[in-house]
């Protein structure tokens, strides 16, 4: 920018000189005041404006509106991702609207950031999530600044991850624990139906739905009568499901877009020498497509279903509505409220119940004891192995030690059953034959 030049001029009916430059790129012209009433204080003033836009330390404000910044966001870079990124996405927007509330895109200040990050920690979110929204959010103001709808990004620094902080938000189950779910499905059918009716009325308190009129104690009883026979004819779908979450190391969301048949889905592909999952690009968090392999035991499940029965949603779970299948909404929250009436407990300090996530934890620390890290990171679609290194390798001492004691047993049989040197096996021929053995 070294063509701008800045001049100075004044105006009869104003107190202070102004200066002004003609921007090359746009062709307007920029104009700001001096805060001077002498030409030559004026014109030191102008100087170092026009140093300042030469060397590129000046940011011009930017007027655009929050909800205009998110309508272009949304419309122009977000379709482009992953279905679950396009969720963690809105939910990070939300929460800034919830708790920021900004007018205009420049609002977003690193002192009102700061802020955010403290109000998201105080309301117990886990760690790994508020870098996850920070890291949205970096994305999208870097769009922003790219396309000079913001002077710069503002810069935020995350609080330190403290010594003894667990990274994971749960944990692993037991096989007791699974078993407990898979007997408490019906039970936690019926407290997420419960807590989906709180919702609903406490939103229609909030006046964000029309209010219903007061039922009956008949209606209360014929509707709970409605609910436990729908989770008692559903229940066996959803068993299958915790079956195959834990087998097959699936997000939910991922689960629930398994497809026999549909191609705008993740497609199991049996055609091959060894079971598949062909995984587009928009279904996945790495944003890429790839041929994913299945290990043997969730082979043997997807074997399991007939060829005639091969249609359709790998997992489908009848709906009260139209669709096929549930929401994954839904489908988080009934497995959370599962994990409660199991009492599976996966973190005593919050509380926290076992979720869906936890049987993708379940499924990498079993292979992690099995396989090489390098191998577990494809298995996990972890996109740096750093992820699998931190979450799923190294962490249980006794299991690390039980592998060591196995390798070394292993190594000693080796040892031990290998043929005798040549001057051992001429030493013991010489003691049978009665013959010295130089």
């Amino acid at each position: 920018m070294d063509e701008i030049t800045v001049k100075v001029t004044k105006y009869a009916d104003r107190r202070f000189w102004l200066m002004y430059y003609d921007c090359p790129m746009s062709g307007n012209r920029e104009t700001r005041s001096t805060k001077q009433d002498k030409q030559k204080d004026a014109e030191k003033v102008a100087a170092k404006w026009e140093a300042e836009l030469r060397e590129g330390r000046y940011k011009p404000l930017v007027n655009i509106g929050w909800a205009e910044f998110r309508e272009r966001y949304e419309a122009e870079v977000v379709p482009r991702m992953a279905v679950t990124t396009r969720s963690a996405i809105a939910t990070t927007l939300n929460s800034i609207e919830r708790i920021l509330n900004p007018q205009r895109l420049r609002d977003l200040t690193e002192e009102r950031l700061s802020y955010y990050q403290s109000k998201l920690r105080a309301a117990k979110l886990a760690e790994p999530s508020i870098r996850s929204y920070f890291a949205h959010l970096k994305s999208a103001l870097a769009w922003a600044a790219d396309l000079k709808l913001l002077a710069a990004v503002p810069k935020v620094k995350l609080a330190k991850r403290g010594k003894g902080v667990k990274m994971m938000k749960g944990r692993p189950i037991t096989g007791e624990e699974f078993d407990r779910m898979l007997a408490s499905v019906e039970a936690g059918l019926l407290l997420a139906a419960k807590e989906r009716r709180a919702i609903r009325v406490k939103s229609e308190r909030r006046g964000n739905e029309k209010p219903q009129k007061a039922r009956s104690d008949a209606a209360k009883l014929a509707d709970q009568k409605r609910n436990e026979a729908f989770a008692k004819a559903t229940a066996p779908a959803w068993r299958r499901l915790l079956v195959g979450l834990r087998l097959s190391g699936l997000r939910l969301g991922e689960a629930l877009n398994l497809s026999w048949d549909d191609e705008s889905g993740i497609l199991v592909d049996l055609s091959g020498k060894r079971p598949m999952l062909r995984i587009f690009a928009d279904q996945e968090k790495g944003g890429q497509d790839r041929m994913h392999p299945v290990t043997p035991d969730f082979a043997e499940f997807l074997w399991a279903t007939t060829p005639a029965e091969r249609t359709g949603p790998v997992f489908p779970i009848p709906s009260k509505g139209f669709r096929q299948t549930v929401g994954m909404v839904w489908a988080s929250m009934v497995i959370a409220c599962i994990g409660r009436a199991a009492h599976v407990v996966v973190d005593k300090e919050s509380g926290k119940f076992a979720s869906a996530h936890d049987l993708r934890r379940t499924f990498g620390e079993k292979w992690s004891k099995l396989v090489m890290p390098v191998v577990l990171q494809q298995l996990m679609r972890h996109e740096d192995i750093s992820t699998t290194m931190r979450f799923y390798v190294g962490k249980n001492a006794e299991a690390t030690a039980d592998a060591v004691w196995e390798a070394a047993g292993r190594i000693n049989t080796f040892v031990n059953s290998q043929p005798e040197s040549k001057n051992e096996q001429r030493l013991e021929s010489s003691q049978v034959l009665g013959t010295s053995a130089t």
